[in-house]
């Protein structure tokens, strides 16, 4: 190709298809980064709320107690009520996706009826009505606060779910896109390559490799790349969403639990929705010195009694999560499955762990994680602080 006008233009072209291509990576790992961060200040807005809405139900609940001011009480419920409004205001401003507007609005709306309501109780309380206002407090008032936790569980699942689908969708975009301009710029420069353009001997006829059995050319052309460029990298396939009705049906379902006996078959059906072979449940001592196992999914039933228990400063994950109340993880191998260490984190502190073994490497997939958090913030709500049980045990 010896016109050195041409030269200029193919070269202008192969820049220029790389640039454009940069630039829109740039653009839309710029927007991910966004989302992530929304999200990580969307989930630290729902822990802050769950951690408000046991404090105003525990702060209610003291209206009927012999022997505590209720003006104490009274400004204690309004200042926690304040609190709650805000953070629930701040949480909605960083949900995107509508499911979880929707359960963000469903939250508000649990708060207003709270409101209206913990009027009636302090009437009967300032009256010396006390079994009217405990029917008011503990019948109706814990329905409010349990439908407001499930609603923010289940905004936080939604926003999660929402956020992984859009960053899967966002790197098979960034993929085409890349493949595209790397395609153009090459073959630019495979005519620039000289007598490129000329004909030495015999046509070469180049087959087009056949496409994989069962898969087309636009199943190709998901993965970004084109079929007549085979060095072009595919990316990984999307990870498989969580089934978020599960995961809110779990959380309404130990929302309601009365009985002990019904947490085992609720521990099973989170080992579904986590893709687990076991699970292991630990709670604190009093004097949070030790943790112990209390209920085993997965595992012998004789399985509690040889763990024992696991110091606190122990080196190991379970450990390590209840001393930070931050979800601690380790890999899985070919020999043995990953782990996940879910803190137990109720109103006063960790409470306990729930450790989670999982399969096909699920501990390295974040909506699994995401979901294991939820499940434990929910799971958290029957764990009662250690000095309480401390006090139910010395009673009883």
């Amino acid at each position: 190709m010896g016109r050195a006008w041409l030269r200029l233009v193919l070269v202008f072209a192969g820049v220029a298809a790389l640039a454009v291509a940069g630039t829109f990576l740039w653009s839309s790992e710029s927007q991910t980064r966004t989302s992530e961060a929304s999200l990580r200040l969307a989930a630290d807005a729902g822990r802050r709320a769950l951690v408000d809405a046991a404090d105003l139900r525990a702060a209610q609940q003291a209206y009927v107690v012999v022997g505590q001011s209720e003006d104490f009480w009274f400004a204690r419920v309004d200042a926690l009520s304040k609190d709650l409004d805000d953070v629930l205001t701040v949480f909605k401003s960083h949900l995107s996706s509508p499911e979880a507007l929707n359960a963000a609005d469903t939250a508000a709306t649990a708060l207003q009826d709270f409101r209206q309501l913990d009027k009636r109780a302090r009437e009967y309380a300032h009256a010396g009505q006390l079994p009217q206002a405990s029917d008011v407090i503990f019948g109706d008032g814990f329905e409010l606060t349990q439908k407001l936790t499930t609603a923010l569980t289940q905004a936080v699942t939604a926003e999660s779910v929402a956020h992984d689908a859009a960053a899967a969708a966002a790197r098979r975009r960034e993929a085409t896109a890349l493949a595209a301009g790397a395609g153009v710029a090459a073959f630019a420069l495979l005519l620039l390559i000289p007598g490129a353009s000329k004909p030495a001997g015999p046509a070469v006829v180049i087959a087009e490799a056949p496409a994989a059995p069962g898969r087309t050319h636009d199943d190709l052309g998901d993965f970004g790349a084109a079929t007549w460029m085979a060095s072009a990298p595919a990316p990984a396939p999307a990870e498989p969403a969580i089934d978020l009705k599960a995961v809110a049906a779990v959380c309404g379902d130990l929302a309601r639990v009365t009985d002990t006996r019904a947490v085992p078959a609720l521990l099973e059906r989170m080992a579904g929705i986590l893709d687990a072979s076991g699970i292991v449940i630990w709670i604190a001592d009093p004097d949070g010195r030790e943790l112990s196992p209390i209920l085993v999914y997965g595992y012998p039933p004789q399985m509690a009694n040889r763990l024992g228990t696991i110091p606190r400063d122990a080196a190991n994950v379970t450990a390590a999560a209840y001393r930070t109340a931050l979800l601690q993880t380790v890999k899985g191998d070919t020999v043995s499955n990953g782990a996940v260490a879910a803190p137990l984190v109720g109103a006063g502190g960790c409470l306990g762990v729930m450790a989670v073994e999982m399969k096909n490497g699920g501990e390295q997939r974040e909506p699994l994680l995401a979901a294991a958090r939820i499940l434990a913030s929910q799971l958290s709500t029957l764990v009662g602080p250690p000095s309480a049980r401390a006090r139910a045990e010395a009673a009883g």
